[in-house]
């Protein structure tokens, strides 16, 4: 038969009481599954039918495992969400995942959302006025809001904002979108980089006849491909004569550094023309005598090449409310060595763009400099000028209004060049190769910011006394960071030390990445070890003590590849030894045509000295960088 609900296993009905009895006698408690930290329904913003707590419990516990704040973690389980530049590449992952699944409805954002982002949402907050606020970003932003597929309707809400600037961002035009590529000279190496390591493969023409061809390589003027030619002829013209490239276009010495600093460009060619004339050499001499001595000064010389910051006019009033502080905030001057070396080296670069501009006005530009910029006016008489007006000699290179002022085609400085050179020229002074000297160049000292970390390591300092926004720290120390190992790794291989290939610098990052890169790797193998229940070895331990596990010898093959047409192939021996054999023809060339008594890494004794003292800089740099996140 069958029991009814109160039926015993006996078959007896039991009471009420009998049931409240037992219940009352059992050992679970309805208060085993409370959780006070937990979020209390009603009091959060999740949306736990979007994630199961088990997946989250595994997103919270590696973000645990990467030394995230616990409010910030804590915050994830109540459904609000950080998102900006600064912030662990890991919790950023997370937040995006957890957003997009729907289980964060509040994300405080800085224009890191803005592009780039599949991150659609309901409602955009606009909280405070920003410079950065434009009407670009606020299209970007307030796009969000409403996305077709998603909502049929979106809210986009001001806060803190004036009537005026709504009114303003809601109004404005959106700026026009135009191109924007020049041609730079470390562009310039990297191409004949390619052509050489690929033996001049059908590829690597097509992809670099591609590039040069593509109207987004901006020039400034409707005579398009004439100025490209010319600027590619003097811009090879002033690789050859750093020794980086030779008379049939072979990259040559240091070719690869200055190529793989782009980054940094135009402190690479700074840097270069240093090591170049043997400054570098003389500096570091001492370095194993005297190493704090020469550290400090070598750092002084990194300062004024890399992380260039100039003071503001008003900072010398702020610098006297400062005394006190620890920092030195404007940079003491290049010792004179070096100043006279880069001075030289932008005399000679000013001299190679203005025979650029000669020609090119010579060969192509065959109309007087008349038309007013701005209203297009022709201005000016017609005919010859009569004998009681005593007129100025003309010029061919500066524009005719600027020589108004009784200036001729003689210039001072790459800027003066850059500012003042006639209409149907374009040139940017950026993409020239040089960096201006204090005080001959500049009107404002630079900030010595990065020289005042690597004194004190205080970040307060830096952001109170320097002004370098505390936000900017970390990626400017980054990349400062990166462009030692950089340095490091490149002159390694050009002295043979260790054995590779340029696919190694690939592998070269700062102390930050790195960082990131090895808490990835670490949790990673903390999970295999957990699954697996044995122990994972990982190539970034070596970064905090860790044991390093011996990388494998790039041997290089003696046999040619099967595929020669291709352009990722390695140079065999053969082409190493022609290699070396054009660098001694290319150099003893430029000797007999008068160039330089030769680069100073043919003399490879002083070459070690700074390969050490700029390892010893890295090691000592990288120790109060670490401190930040320590």
């Amino acid at each position: 038969a069958k029991k009814s609900k109160g039926d015993d296993e006996d078959g007896d009905r039991e009471s009420k009481l009998d049931q409240a009895r037992d219940a009352g006698g059992a050992d679970t408690s309805i208060w085993d599954n409370f959780n006070p930290d937990a979020a209390q329904e009603g009091y959060h913003f999740a949306d736990f039918s979007r994630v199961q707590q088990s997946e989250l419990d595994k997103y919270t516990g590696q973000l645990g495992a990467r030394g995230i704040a616990q409010w910030l973690i804590d915050a994830l389980g109540r459904g609000i969400g950080v998102h900006h530049a600064g912030m662990d590449r890991k919790y950023r992952q997370i937040v995006e995942i957890l957003f997009r699944k729907g289980f964060l409805r509040v994300i405080i954002a800085t224009g890191t959302l803005a592009l780039g982002i599949n991150m659609p949402c309901k409602t955009v907050v606009f909280s405070g006025d920003s410079v950065f606020l434009t009407a670009l970003n606020f299209r970007q932003c307030a796009g969000r809001a409403g996305r077709r597929g998603f909502d049929l309707l979106g809210n986009v809400v001001f806060q803190g904002i004036s009537r005026e600037k709504v009114c303003r961002l809601i109004s404005s035009r959106l700026p026009d979108l135009n191109g924007h590529f020049p041609i730079t000279t470390t562009l310039v190496l990297r191409l004949f980089t390619l052509l050489h390591e690929s033996k001049n493969a059908k590829y690597a023409i097509s992809a670099i006849n591609a590039l040069l061809s593509q109207p987004r390589l901006h020039m400034g003027g409707a005579s398009f491909k004439d100025q490209t030619m010319h600027h590619l002829r003097f811009s090879i013209e002033y690789l050859r004569r750093q020794f980086l490239l030779s008379s049939s276009g072979a990259t040559l010495n240091f070719a690869g550094l200055v190529s793989h600093l782009y980054f940094t460009e135009n402190s690479s060619f700074a840097f270069h023309a240093l090591l170049k004339e043997g400054y570098l050499h003389e500096l570091c001499a001492d370095i194993n005598k005297q190493e704090k001595a020469t550290t400090e000064t070598l750092m002084l010389v990194m300062a004024h090449l890399f992380q260039r910051i100039p003071c503001r006019q008003s900072d010398q009033e702020f610098r006297e409310k400062m005394k006190r502080a620890s920092s030195m905030i404007f940079l003491p001057p290049l010792p004179k060595k070096a100043a006279h070396i880069l001075r030289e080296h932008n005399r000679q670069t000013l001299d190679i763009f203005k025979t650029y501009v000669e020609t090119f006005v010579e060969q192509h530009v065959d109309y007087a400099d008349r038309k007013l910029p701005l209203t297009g006016i022709m201005a000016g008489g017609e005919g010859e000028t009569t004998d009681l007006v005593r007129a100025l000699p003309p010029t061919h290179i500066r524009s005719a209004f600027v020589a108004l002022s009784g200036a001729s085609d003689q210039f001072t400085s790459i800027h003066d060049l850059c500012q003042t050179v006639r209409d149907g020229v374009f040139l940017e002074e950026a993409v020239i190769p040089h960096i201006d000297v204090y005080p001959d160049e500049m009107e404002v000292p630079l900030n010595a910011w990065l020289l005042d970390f690597f004194k004190h390591g205080d970040i307060n300092t830096i952001e109170k006394a320097n002004g370098i926004r505390r936000s900017d720290i970390w990626f400017l120390l980054n990349d400062f960071s990166l462009a030692l190992a950089t340095i490091i790794t490149s002159l390694q291989n050009f002295m043979k030390i260790k054995e590779g290939t340029d696919v190694d610098m690939l592998d070269v990052m700062g102390s930050l990445d790195a960082r990131e890169e090895a808490e990835d790797t670490r949790a990673g193998d903390a999970e295999a070890e957990s699954e697996v229940g044995g122990p994972a070895s990982s190539i970034a331990d070596s970064a905090y003590g860790g044991p390093v596990p011996e990388r494998p010898k790039v041997v290089s093959s003696l046999r040619k590849a099967k595929n020669a047409d291709s352009w990722e192939d390695l140079a065999d021996e053969e082409s190493t030894r022609a290699e070396v054999e054009e660098r001694k023809k290319a150099d003893k060339d430029r000797l007999e045509a008068g160039y330089a008594e030769g680069p100073a890494w043919e003399k490879e004794e002083g070459l070690r000295n700074v390969l050490k003292a700029l390892q010893v800089l890295h090691a000592e740099f990288s120790l109060k960088f670490k401190a930040m996140w320590a």
